[in-house]
């Protein structure tokens, strides 16, 4: 792996700090999304898991935040707990007094109000409501609960006896689900209240006075950006300050834990990327292979290339080096087939040129009157073995002489030879300009690039793409390893030879 690039000791632990900071912030941000939807746990410290209830200590929160959300106690099921409250204190005080029938008598009424209007609706938790009736009804062992609740809150239940029972049940399995019910005010917006920008206010001032110093330094060290690129270069802290989907911070803390170092997610990336690669890099090679063959395939056939091509020596050409090279290309071309390919193909020239002519010596009629004398059927074949041995001799010598003097600096040779090209180009190009001649090349360029689509294209998606990234990956290693051990006099000095390298013609 790359070594890290240092950092001075102060900005490290500044960043560290600034991500304490953000951290916060983001945990704040969760709490508030969390908040409504687990104001029960908040409010009583109940955690369900697997069937079993566990009691956490908790400190009080809810009467806290509630206002941040705009909630506040729903009067109906606020004044149900009131009159139990009512009814515990006069029932402490005279089991049998006339306070106490009151007492029952208005729970009575109240629970019908509660059946009947449902107050728990407002806050989205008539599911509770029902858990109230199901235990209820469980309790007395009716199946009405309406009927349940009034012979729950009558004098018959309520005995000096059992008054007590009665009410541990209630402030056990009744009490916490109508507690748990809450009335959220409304805005003018139509949306329920939420006064978390209060909280959220300190932390936008503080992340916005952070994000300028950041901005004004990096148009300091790049002053070709404008301020407009510059605010872009730290994107990723923009999303501090979107007012929805708060949930986004978690991207800013990420890349500022990497920029603190105190998480590394280079491995991660990268392996992610080496994933995401291997999944794609066979189908879009061969995608962009066949899209750029398939559009040299229509140049070809609607004439574009052919006809740009003939017509380049009509149009101004662009040198970008001075020199000719296909003048060059001619040249070492010519070096390569008169003293290399000639000498090597001069026997089976001799032979072939030495089986043309015998051929053409049979088939004169003088001949086959002249096999008939002695002696004379073995002069043919002395003949034209001397002579095929002779003509490839002086064809090979000539070629090389002819070569070797165009070698030399000779100026009129240059321009006979030049000349020779713009004639030979000419040529060419009036002949390759006939329509039959055109279509054919054509129709065989095509059909050479349809076999190279179906031969080698399209088997890019059976390549082991996950070997090559393999590859690729060990060889970034040994390359950073060998940067790192590299001396800077080295560094200095292989610079200089490769300025030097590229300076040379």
């Amino acid at each position: 792996m790359a070594p890290r690039k240092a950092i001075n000791p102060i900005t490290l632990w500044t960043e560290r700090l600034l991500v304490v900071v953000v951290a916060l912030n983001l945990a704040l941000v969760l709490f508030d999304l969390s908040y409504v939807p687990w104001r029960n746990f908040w409010l009583q410290g109940n955690l369900q898991v697997a069937g079993l209830r566990f009691q956490i200590p908790l400190p009080q929160v809810t009467w806290r935040y509630d206002p941040i959300k705009g909630i506040e106690p729903h009067r109906d099921t606020e004044e149900y707990i009131r009159n139990v409250d009512l009814l515990d204190q006069a029932l402490k005080t005279d089991p049998k007094s006339e306070a106490v029938k009151q007492q029952l008598t208005q729970l009575r009424s109240l629970s019908e109000n509660l059946i009947d209007e449902n107050p728990f609706a407002t806050a989205g938790k008539s599911g509770t409501l029902e858990r109230i009736k199901n235990r209820i009804r469980d309790r007395q062992g009716v199946e009405s609960a309406r009927v349940a609740f009034n012979q729950f809150w009558s004098p018959e239940t309520f005995t000096p006896d059992q008054w007590p029972e009665q009410l541990a049940f209630f402030n056990r399995d009744i009490r916490p689900l109508i507690e748990t019910n809450y009335y959220r005010s409304i805005g003018e917006n139509g949306e329920p209240i939420d006064r978390f920008w209060r909280l959220d206010l300190p932390f936008q001032l503080f992340f916005a006075a952070e994000l300028l110093i950041h901005v004004y330094f990096i148009k300091l060290r790049h002053r070709s950006l404008s301020w407009r690129d510059a605010l872009l270069w730290r994107w990723y802290d923009l999303l501090l300050f979107v007012p929805f989907w708060r949930w986004l911070r978690l991207l800013p803390l990420v890349v500022r834990l990497q920029t603190a170092r105190l998480i590394d997610f280079d491995p991660l990336r990268k392996q992610f990327g080496r994933g995401f690669v291997a999944l794609f890099a066979g189908e879009l090679t061969e995608v962009i292979a066949l899209q750029t063959i398939s559009q040299l395939q229509q140049g070809i056939r609607q004439g574009r290339w052919l006809q740009s091509a003939l017509s380049a020596s009509r149009d101004p050409y662009v040198d970008l080096n001075n020199v000719n090279e296909i003048e060059a290309i001619a040249r070492r071309l010519a070096h390569i087939i008169v003293y290399q390919v000639l000498p090597q193909i001069q026997p089976n020239f001799e032979a072939l040129l030495n089986h043309s002519l015998q051929g053409s010596l049979h088939r004169l009629p003088a001949y086959q009157l002249l096999q008939n004398l002695p002696g004379f059927n073995l002069v043919p074949n002395r003949l034209t073995q001397q002579l095929a041995s002779g003509v490839s001799q002086a064809i090979t010598t000539v070629s090389q002489g002819t070569y070797s003097s165009l070698s030399i600096n000779d100026p009129q040779a240059s321009e006979l030879l030049e000349a020779l090209v713009e004639q030979f180009t000419s040529a060419l190009v009036t002949a390759l300009q006939d329509k039959d001649t055109l279509g054919e090349i054509q129709t065989l360029l095509c059909d050479f690039l349809e076999e190279f689509k179906i031969n080698y294209i399209q088997r890019l998606s059976e390549f082991d793409f996950d070997a090559l990234l393999e590859e690729a990956e060990q060889i970034g290693y040994a390359g950073a390893a060998q940067a790192a051990t590299t001396p800077a006099s080295a560094k200095s000095s292989t610079k200089s030879s490769t300025k030097s390298f590229l300076a040379k013609p």
